[in-house]
């Protein structure tokens, strides 16, 4: 691994407590049939329809974490929230183009009202579920009413397996309650992943092997890591992340979106949809530039897009 890739830091910190041993390994039966549905729907998938369609149900969060670009909204009081009427017709076209998952998304998705509702209703429609979140307000008691809903896997942001780390980015107390958010989806059977950015610096790659030992001690079934995408300029850090991910987790456990020896990322290659809160359309939530605004669905399906670059960054220039 790199020694260029690494966590930011606040400085040397402890490592933090991994969660009890009492949390089951084992998945409710009803994320197993899930994943089995999703499988045979991968196997089946159309040609040019991605693998997942991400939606932004807000731009709220609860948090104003120093690297999103939410943060700035938050602080401000925009908030825009994906109207009803939108977000239903976006699921039904996605599982009638054969689209299997969809990933609820943010800002904060856990601020979207009537997010059960939602989950509920891309469920009925065989559509996969999975939540991306911060984890802050996913209680116990919110879990089990989305399981309920048909919520099939979630995605919590921890940052790093030092706590004073991961609050340096994301506030104080944040990472005692995404920990807990992680044993709640735990308890409840669902399929749980920790999602964590990853910035250039010079820190060793010890940490990063330290942060997926914390997850796997934790049960967390994987991790996925996203590369830090600069506000200007381009950066090696996406190829470089996912190079040293070959040897840093050859089992598969960690992954990240560029694609070593094929170039590009799951977006370049057509494998994601995002959809903001007002029906505008990229390659995939951190994508830098629109590809339009949602008319159909179908409209964004199959496009040509460069394999070589990262649409994360500006300008696109060929890492």
């Amino acid at each position: 691994m790199s020694s260029k890739i690494h966590k930011l830091s606040a400085g040397a910190a402890a490592p933090g407590e991994p969660l009890d041993a009492n949390v089951s390994p084992r998945l409710s039966s009803g994320a197993k049939l899930a994943m089995a549905v999703l499988k045979a729907g991968l196997a089946r998938l159309p040609a040019g329809a991605p693998h997942s369609v991400f939606l932004g149900l807000t731009s709220r969060c609860d948090l104003a974490c120093r690297h999103c670009k939410y943060a700035g909204a938050r602080r401000t009081g925009r908030k825009a929230d994906m109207p009803a009427r939108l977000l239903g017709r976006l699921l039904r076209e996605a599982a009638g183009a054969g689209i299997p998952r969809v990933v609820f998304f943010g800002g904060e998705p856990l601020l979207y009202p009537g997010l059960e509702k939602a989950v509920a209703a891309a469920s009925r429609l065989g559509l996969f579920t999975e939540l991306d979140t911060n984890g802050q307000a996913l209680t116990a008691a919110r879990v089990g009413r989305l399981a309920s809903a048909g919520l099939s896997s979630v995605m919590i942001s921890l940052h790093s397996h030092a706590p004073s780390r991961h609050d340096a980015l994301s506030g104080a107390g944040s990472f005692r309650r995404a920990v807990g958010a992680v044993r709640a989806a735990r308890r409840a059977g669902l399929i749980t992943y920790i999602s964590t950015c990853v910035f250039s610096g010079s820190l060793p790659s010890g940490d990063l092997a330290a942060l997926l030992s914390f997850a796997k001690k934790s049960g967390a079934h994987g991790a996925r890591l996203l590369a830090y995408a600069p506000p200007r300029g381009a950066s090696r850090l996406p190829a470089e992340l996912a190079a040293g991910l070959r040897g840093a987790s050859p089992d598969g456990y960690a992954r990240t979106c560029a694609r070593p020896g094929r170039g590009g990322c799951a977006a370049t290659l057509g494998e994601v949809l995002f959809f903001g809160p007002g029906g505008e359309a990229r390659s995939c939530p951190y994508a830098a530039k629109p590809l339009g605004r949602a008319g159909r669905l179908g409209g964004f399906l199959g496009g040509t897009r460069a394999a070589s670059r990262f649409p994360c960054q500006k300008p696109f220039r060929v890492c």
